[in-house]
């Protein structure tokens, strides 16, 4: 639940396992084993998926551009950013923002 906590209210930060077990006081491993067996899901996978729940918040109700958004959400590229995006959603963003407009 901390771990959770930790990545909801730093979404648009830049986040790894390392800092997510460092600011909870256990070990890298022990984080990514335990995230897993309670989630289902790996910490980095989740992690992308906050990070895309809150991009097509922006994209539906924001005019930002994908750059901005990238920057924004902390994003490594734009690319990667879009990559992500479409990996989990099954559309690019621009794809996903036009959809919402009709």
């Amino acid at each position: 639940q901390k771990a959770l906590k930790y990545i909801a209210t730093h979404v648009t930060e830049k986040l790894s396992t390392t800092d997510i077990a460092n600011e909870l006081g256990i070990s890298r491993g022990y984080l990514s084993t335990r995230f897993k067996d309670v989630t289902g899901v790996s910490v980095t996978d989740y992690i992308n998926v906050q990070k895309i729940r809150e991009a097509k918040q922006l994209l539906k109700f924001s005019d930002k551009s994908l750059v901005a958004i990238s920057n924004y959400l902390s994003f490594s590229s734009q690319s990667y950013f879009q990559n992500v995006f479409k990996s989990i959603t099954g559309k690019t963003p621009t794809e996903y923002r036009k959809e919402k407009d009709v």
